[in-house]
């Protein structure tokens, strides 16, 4: 036995001097990647990691635009106890109220918008409104701001929003049949197959779950409802609860300050002004182009290309954009 140990010693340091080295190497790369957990981190909260989570909630009051949001998934609950359903088969908003006549809780569903069975997108009325399999919806809950229904439309890849007093259909934010990962204003943002929806109580901040890997954020307080990316950790749930026996419910609670971009995640597309795009600003009624001689579209440098605005701002005679549209001179008399 003896003989045995003594030659199967030098094995044996040789193993364990291996081992040695490979705990340095991982210690190493721990220090480097793992070291300092937190947003600056491109590693913290990141997929398959298991290290330190001390950001996930504002239990020190540290994060000053920590949020605490109502998450629920294809149902939702209002103050007086209706329930709102984004039926994604039948590709409707439907509507149960809370009592009826002879029952006493929700049992009958009301169409609210959205033709059964008829998928597509148009905005307008919620009588002439279409989706395209709708899988998440939230709402706003405080009773100073105005009562409105939010709806991942997925198959359109765009966020709609619902108003509940003039019952009009709206896209908040992203393009019909343009999937994609953009950040920037509402509808020159992209989504890809949008599914839940989170949102503060005063209808400011809205979260979307894109992709089932994507969380994004859409700053509903700013005029052009700027979409934004945010890390993979920054929302993470903190209550849940179920109402009527099957209505699940989450609190998540979110930094909607944790921008992807600025760790440097990859595959995230940015919307640049005037690239190639035409832009309206402050002309409501119409965007199309106008050939009254004091209002011509040449001479609107906003509502040109940037290209094409640069050189009319330099002085220099552009080629008109809508020559062939140009309404011919009154004759002279």
């Amino acid at each position: 036995l003896a003989k045995q140990l003594s030659a199967a010693m030098p094995s044996l340091h040789r193993h364990l001097f291996g081992l040695t080295a490979l705990v340095a190497r991982l210690s190493l790369v721990a220090d480097a990647e793992f070291g300092n957990p937190g947003f600056g981190n491109k590693y913290y909260q990141a997929s398959g990691y298991s290290g330190p989570r001390m950001l996930e909630h504002n239990q020190t009051g540290h994060f000053t635009k920590y949020l605490q949001v109502l998450w629920p998934q294809h149902a939702v609950i209002d103050s007086s106890g209706r329930i709102w359903i984004a039926d994604k088969l039948q590709h409707q908003i439907l509507l149960m109220k809370s009592s009826s006549r002879y029952i006493s809780w929700p049992a009958f569903m009301t169409e609210y918008a959205g033709y059964r069975g008829t998928p597509g997108y148009v905005d307008g009325s919620r009588f002439k409104a279409r989706f395209n399999g709708p899988s998440g919806i939230v709402l706003t809950t405080d009773p100073d701001t105005a009562f409105r229904l939010y709806v991942a439309d997925s198959n359109n890849h765009c966020v709609r929003l619902l108003s509940y007093y003039n019952g009009r259909v709206a896209t908040v934010a992203g393009a019909q049949g343009q999937p994609g990962f953009r950040d920037g204003p509402g509808q020159e943002s992209r989504f890809n197959l949008p599914s839940s929806l989170g949102m503060d109580s005063g209808g400011q901040n809205l979260f979307v779950l894109d992709n089932g890997q994507r969380l994004r954020h859409v700053s509903l307080f700013l005029k052009n409802r700027l979409v934004t990316t945010l890390v993979g950790g920054a929302c993470r749930a903190v209550e849940r609860w179920t109402v009527y026996d099957s209505v699940v419910l989450r609190r998540v609670g979110c930094h909607p300050d944790w921008n992807a971009r600025e760790v440097n995640e990859k595959n995230i597309e940015m919307f640049e002004m005037g690239v190639g795009v035409f832009y309206c600003q402050g002309h409501q009624a119409t965007c199309a182009p106008r050939h009254h001689p004091s209002l011509a579209d040449r001479m609107s440098p906003i509502l040109l290309t940037q290209e094409v605005a640069e050189i009319a701002l330099s002085e220099k005679p552009p080629e008109d954009p809508y020559a062939d549209l140009t309404v011919p001179p009154p004759p002279s008399r």
